[in-house]
């Protein structure tokens, strides 16, 4: 029987410093799609979303006869 103490050939040793590179955590790394000016540009495509649906919305409700 092996000792399982001693390295098995194949498998590197593990990396313990791996751990203290990353962050722990996704909440500790900082996030660019959080920003004001992104938020503002989202913000802003959501605008322009609603205003073209209300617009096509609009057109068909007065042009197409026997829905008013």
């Amino acid at each position: 029987m092996e000792n399982q103490n001693t390295p098995q050939e194949g498998i590197p040793p593990a990396r313990e410093e791996w751990q203290s590179e990353q962050p722990e955590s996704h909440l500790e790394r900082e996030d660019e799609r959080w920003s004001f000016r992104n938020q503002l540009r989202d913000w802003g495509i959501l605008l322009v979303m609603v205003i073209i649906y209300l617009a096509w919305t609009g057109i068909v409700y007065f042009f197409e006869p026997g829905i008013r």
